[in-house]
């Protein structure tokens, strides 16, 4: 399969996921979610064009390229750029690739949403396109416990579920839990209805926790929230159950839980939880992790990254070389993981060189956007030592477990994707002892996505079942021994270094055959 036409297949596969929840952004037939059904319809008809043994022509792959390059990956990456708060980047690709109003309003919706998630109330005020947006300038003003301004939005901010919270929030805060109660209580009429929308009964469950909660009545609540729906975060239960406590007079109890919400809110939604402490003259812990600031994933996707631009120069300026009746690339030779073509290349530091080495821009531009989204989510749960850690196990297994499916077989193995899945094991490992409703959405999102790479693998000719699977499994397999080590976090900093060292060690073995060729 060509370069280009595995990633439109990449790009058809995406769309037919973000054209279902660009829909729920903008009107149908407006310029967010059409751009990207025919961007994604252009994608599928090369794909399925070039199965039939119809070569499109040039221009064609080139404009389909392009086009399922900007109008589905965008909506599909502008979210992670406001959890990173990357604003001038995001609203630069908004203004390039969306032109109409109901186009920017759509993505901006989407920036808005991505930024409540991390309790960026400022990001998400910025970016709300109008007025028909209400209920999230209601969550926004929540975030920020401006109560005038949420009852100012009137009914309007009610036309969503989570809006209406709010606006019940906002009641109950400033003492007006006759019209809290009424609101409450419409929320699980529509709840006991049957109407089944998720979003209404996380709506009604937050709500009538807040109304417990004002009552002193901690039991209840924990009743009511002993598994929270999914998408509510952990340092809002947190809170709720504090203000319960304190109503109650409980005070240790209060202090615990806010420091537990503390530590596990994003910088926005510390603000309530830190006044609390401050209140009674404790200090506020600081935070499980400085959100948005993940170093080894970053420094993972720079070296990954400047890997493949040495590996360009050096396929440009040498080879390629024969190893039997195999040709290599330079940069194969050197580096990649080969099997049955010499002893030469049996060497133990192929396992992880491999990963730095990939076929073209596609493949590593799959890998390290995957890397991103994936490792930042990691790194912040865990740490940076446990996502080296990661990456390294899966690369070495992923080696390990082709060279044992495959033994006898003349194969190249190159890619980053064994070590990517590997960070992905470890969080499937990691949320998989969560007993919390985000984690069981997780843990189902995550065993979904990897059932589409191994059908991916199995469907596509060149990919690397055995070395996904791999991946997974030496990934997973670090996950679980990390639960029966010792909880302190400095198992993790050594873990991280001695991956890094073992790494930096087959680096410098491939720089040592880099520097025979000169």
């Amino acid at each position: 399969m060509s370069q280009d036409a595995f990633f439109l297949l990449g790009m058809a596969l995406l769309g037919v996921y973000a054209v279902g929840w660009t829909r729920r952004l903008a009107p149908a037939w407006s310029e967010l979610p059409l751009k990207t059904l025919v961007a994604t319809a252009a994608a599928a008809a090369t794909v399925a064009a070039s199965f039939a043994g119809t070569v499109p022509g040039p221009a064609w792959r080139a404009l389909a390229v392009v086009a399922s390059a900007a109008w589905v990956l965008a909506p599909l990456t502008l979210p992670s750029l406001a959890r990173a708060r990357a604003w001038p980047v995001a609203d630069a690709l908004v203004a390039i690739l969306y032109w109409t109003p109901a186009g920017r309003a759509g993505v901006r919706r989407l920036l808005a949403q991505a930024a409540l998630q991390q309790g960026d109330a400022a990001g998400a005020l910025a970016h709300l396109p109008g007025i028909e947006d209400a209920p999230l300038a209601a969550q926004a003003h929540a975030v920020r416990e401006d109560w005038s301004a949420v009852l100012a939005l009137g009914a309007a901010a009610a036309a969503a579920p989570a809006g209406a919270a709010a606006r019940i929030e906002a009641w109950a805060a400033v003492g007006r839990l006759d019209e809290a109660r009424e609101a409450t209580a419409e929320l699980r009429r529509a709840v006991e209805s049957g109407a089944g929308d998720p979003a209404v009964y996380r709506a009604w469950v937050l709500s009538q926790g807040r109304l417990d909660a004002e009552r002193g009545d901690l039991r209840q609540v924990q009743e009511l929230l002993r598994s929270p729906p999914a998408g509510v975060p952990g340092d809002v239960v947190l809170g709720i159950a504090a203000r319960a406590a304190e109503v109650a007079g409980e005070r240790d109890g209060a202090l615990r839980l806010r420091r537990e919400a503390a530590r596990l809110a994003p910088e926005g939604r510390r603000g309530p939880h830190v006044r609390a402490l401050d209140a009674v003259g404790e200090p506020a812990p600081p935070p499980a992790r400085t959100r948005g600031r993940t170093p080894a994933t970053w420094t993972g996707v720079g070296v990954i990254a400047l890997a493949f631009g040495g590996q360009l120069l050096l396929d440009r300026g040498f080879g390629p070389f024969l190893a039997g009746n195999v040709r290599l690339d330079a940069s194969t030779a050197v580096a990649a993981f080969v099997l049955g073509v010499g002893a030469q290349f049996d060497v133990w530091w192929r396992f992880l060189s491999y990963a730095f080495v990939h076929g073209n821009l596609v493949h590593v531009g799959f890998n390290l956007w995957v890397l991103f989204d994936i490792g930042r989510m990691v790194e912040l749960r865990r740490g940076p030592g446990y996502l080296a850690t990661a990456f390294v196990a899966g690369t070495a297994m992923g080696a390990y477990l082709t060279s044992v499916a495959q033994a006898g077989e003349t194969l190249v193995l190159v890619g980053a994707s064994g070590g990517v899945l590997g960070v992905a094991g470890a969080l499937l490992a990691d949320v998989a002892r969560g007993r919390g409703a985000v984690d069981r959405a997780l843990l189902r999102s995550l065993l979904q996505w990897m059932a589409m790479i191994v059908l991916l693998s199995v469907a596509i000719p060149n990919v690397s079942l055995w070395g996904h699977v791999g991946g997974v499994l030496g990934g997973a397999l670090w996950g679980f021994a990390r639960q029966g080590l010792p909880a302190d976090r400095r198992v993790d900093v050594l873990a991280g270094t001695a991956s890094v060292l073992v790494v930096v060690v087959a680096l410098v073995q491939v720089g040592r055959l880099v520097a025979q060729l000169f």
